[in-house]
């Protein structure tokens, strides 16, 4: 279901339900705030519609605004060139990834654990259910994406009106031969410019390859410990120090 088709089920959801729609009908608080309400009256039932309600919408928002990031990202690459899409990435992590190199954000201060629960607590905002394991290099996190994956798994990259999927082999792709346009920001942001801005990588991300994988984040105990064909691939060299 696309964004937009949700959203018209909503719609048709209400207007079977009333008939009609009064001024009644329009919420004068979000779902959150009635549900704090509801809590605090002690109505147990009534709480739990309301979550369940904020749950539905903020889902139907969310879809809403990945296609519209990824429609954008689309047309650049359509128009301007796989280069430009990175180029676009780019400036936004300029502008907003840059504190990724103050001191007190040092990735790498804390242990593993603790960086894992930081991606899971994103990962899981946007829906994922995640699988862990872990070795002695390595903790392994395998969920099924809620944005990027989404897209993927509903076909949104096929048919008349595909999303782009970058085809330019190189850094921007992870080395593939292509990579689904959404989830260059993985490359782009979350691992090329994190060694451009702090020196060195810090997660390590395999997008799906196909509908229906998991993506795979690999968070590593030590520095050390990450391989160095895995700086290749994004174009980078393993800092020495690491070596």
């Amino acid at each position: 279901m696309t964004p937009a088709s949700a959203f018209s089920a909503l719609r048709l959801a209400l207007w079977t339900k009333t008939g009609t729609v009064t001024l009644d009908d329009i919420d004068r608080s979000s779902h959150f705030v009635l549900a704090r309400e509801a809590l605090a009256d002690g109505d147990v039932d009534e709480t739990r519609d309301q979550i369940d309600r904020a749950e539905r919408q903020a889902d139907v928002l969310k879809q809403y605004s990945i296609r519209w990031i990824a429609e954008l990202l689309s047309w650049i690459g359509e128009t301007e060139g796989e280069v430009a899409v990175e180029a676009a990435l780019r400036r936004f992590g300029e502008r907003n990834l840059a504190d990724r190199a103050e001191p007190d954000n040092d990735w790498w201060s804390v242990p593993a654990e603790v960086r894992a629960k930081v991606v899971a607590r994103a990962m899981l905002a946007n829906g994922a259910e995640i699988e862990l394991d872990e070795d002695d290099e390595k903790i392994v996190m395998s969920f099924r994406c809620g944005t990027g994956g989404m897209l993927i798994d509903s076909g949104a990259y096929e048919g008349d009106a595909a999303l782009l999927q970058l085809t330019e082999s190189g850094p921007r792709t992870f080395g593939r031969d292509s990579l689904w346009v959404y989830c260059a920001h993985c490359s782009v942001n979350n691992e090329i410019q994190a060694v451009e801005m702090t020196g060195r990588l810090t997660t390590v991300e395999f997008p799906p390859e196909r509908a229906g994988e998991p993506c795979v984040h690999h968070v590593y105990r030590r520095p050390q410990d990450i391989p160095e064909e895995i700086y290749v691939r994004i174009g980078k060299t393993k800092p020495a120090s690491d070596c």
